[in-house]
């Protein structure tokens, strides 16, 4: 068996993954399908001019009312966010059957994809927050983003296939028809996945706006771990804009521009379907950043080889090397930001990141007819290739300090792992929570928490000893692993019970909102805690029952 085949297994072993893999094809698929029909449709009503706008339409509402939209993935289980995308562009994919059977204006086809184009971004926010509620380790989250990569190209491969198909057969009517089926499926396939995730119960200092709680996401994108990383892909991003409208272009002058417009997008789904094979199993540790970077000049230097040589040969074997660094560079990361964002703000992150995506990428199709007519399609494609190529290197300095685990101690993981109520989560979650500790000395006779106090944070003992009394009736004593002030923060009451050093001792602290919505938003940790909860209740009642005897 090949190694590359081996190391889909983390992948194929998971049902879930399975069902979310399968719902992400069938929308790429019709993504590229819609989106060959569209520019197909617009170059007959208006040129290149026409298929700029289509493309700005597709992705501007997004850029605008992305964030907004997305908070939904945080407060909502996303399965059935995922499920509910689907079926809304099912009702726009028919929508947009019906005008191009009637031969509408421009002005029409562009309001029925604006429509349609916020939950676009949802859903790929959606996606990507739901993958790393799925997956169970870094290995496996590695194998899942492979996986994701290689989906979305053999949807890139598909989608302009089956367009051109449909195209030649039943025309653009049909080809929005058949998309419509295919959202239908998409839909049922989100529904059958199962995740142990839940919406968190989120802890705020104050009550924030809706708009507060929407741009959240830009805040988590802009932190000095995940900056240069956001910013590259907004940059790959403003190019996938630019490329759209140059291969169009370049296709649509020549003699069969239908069948050449959907063999080069073609291409890019080929090369991404090799780059994708090729990173199972490569790993993501130390090298995931570098290969990112590798990933965004592959974006680059095809589109200024197409510039310099402007065959559709060229350009196919070129844009074929663009879809193997697209793998690439979404691979490795995708893989940097799932690990350094929190999963009860993944969905508002993720939904920043489609926003700031789809603004660039619009910005990139306004442009494009813009640089065509002032420098020539060639010219255009040289120069913004050569900036794309050069900015990680540029940036590189900056870029190489970018860790996933900066400010983790692993001995903090591994003593977070044998708590009790934290040990059902994932490594991953784990992770998460770990990057929020810290660890704070205590000196003898120093009180931690005091009863009836209002509770705030929950801590692990990482050595000495420490008394735990209620109504100055000592009850219990703790030790190193074991952990407490649980009870206060999930049942948001007062502290029961007073905790004492017994001795000079260590604690590992965790903040009230990170541990609440660590164990709030996964089903079996709350479970875990919610019996860990019940128990000591109990079995401080008996003791205090029996000492009052």
């Amino acid at each position: 068996m090949p190694s590359w085949l081996k190391d889909t297994r983390p992948v194929l072993g998971n049902v879930a993954l399975r069902w979310l893999m399968l719902s992400w094809g069938l929308w790429v698929t019709t993504e590229w399908a819609v989106l060959i029909g569209l520019s197909v449709v617009a170059f007959d009503i208006g040129g290149a001019i026409a298929v700029g706008l289509v493309g700005a339409a597709r992705v501007l509402p997004a850029a605008v009312l992305g964030p907004f939209a997305s908070l939904v993935t945080d407060r909502l289980p996303r399965p059935q966010v995922a499920a509910g995308v689907h079926a809304s562009w099912c009702l726009s994919a028919l929508a947009l059957a019906w005008v191009a059977a009637a031969g509408a204006p421009l002005g029409m086809l562009l309001a029925v994809t604006g429509l349609g184009a916020v939950s676009a971004s949802v859903f790929k926010a959606c996606v990507n927050a739901l993958l790393q509620q799925l997956v169970r380790d870094t290995r496996e989250l590695v194998a899942a983003n492979s996986a994701y990569s290689a989906v979305e190209a053999a949807g890139t491969v598909a989608g302009p296939l089956l367009a051109g198909l449909l195209l030649a057969t039943l025309a653009p009517t049909g080809t929005f028809l058949g998309m419509a089926v295919l959202f239908i499926g998409g839909a049922a396939a989100s529904l059958a996945i199962c995740t142990d995730s839940q919406p968190a119960r989120v802890i705020q200092a104050r009550r924030r706006s809706i708009l507060t709680e929407s741009l959240r996401g830009f805040i988590v994108l802009v932190q000095p771990g995940t900056r240069l990383v956001f910013a590259l892909f907004t940059a790959q991003s403003l190019m996938r804009g630019l490329v759209n409208v140059f291969v169009v272009v370049l296709a649509l002058e020549g003699a069969d521009g239908d069948t050449t417009t959907a063999s080069l997008f073609a291409a890019i789904g080929v090369g991404g379907l090799i780059g994708a094979m090729a990173t199972f199993g490569a790993g993501g540790g130390d090298k995931a950043v570098r290969r990112f970077a590798v990933g965004v000049s592959l974006w680059g230097a095809p589109v200024l080889v197409i510039g310099v040589w402007s065959t559709p040969e060229v350009a196919w074997w070129a844009l074929l090397v663009l879809g193997l660094g697209n793998a690439v560079e979404d691979v490795y990361g995708y893989t940097v930001l799932n690990r350094l964002v929190p999963d009860h703000v993944a969905g508002r992150a993720f939904g920043a990141f489609q926003s700031s995506a789809a603004a660039a990428v619009a910005l990139g199709s306004l442009c494009a007819p813009l640089l065509i007519s002032s420098m020539g399609l060639a010219s255009s494609m040289v120069a913004t290739g050569a900036a794309l190529s050069v900015a990680p290197l540029l940036l590189w300095p900056w870029l190489r300090t970018v860790n996933p685990l900066a400010g983790v101690d692993h001995a903090d993981l591994d003593l977070l792992r044998g708590v009790p109520i934290l040990s059902p989560m994932s490594a991953l979650g784990i992770e998460h929570l770990a990057r929020s500790a810290r660890r704070v000395d205590i000196q003898q006779g120093e009180t931690v928490v005091r009863q009836g106090e209002a509770g705030d944070g929950f801590f692990v003992v990482v050595s000495g000893e420490f008394t735990v009394s209620q109504d100055g009736r000592e009850l219990r004593r703790l030790g190193p692993d074991d952990s407490f002030g649980e009870i206060a923060l999930l049942d948001v009451v007062p502290r029961t019970a007073t905790v004492t050093a017994a001795e000079r001792c260590q604690l590992l602290c965790i903040d009230t909102a990170s541990f609440v919505a660590a164990v709030t938003g996964h089903r079996s940790a709350a479970l875990a805690a919610r019996a860990t909860v019940d128990d000591w209740r109990t079995a401080d009642s008996a003791r205090i029952s029996r000492d009052a005897e």
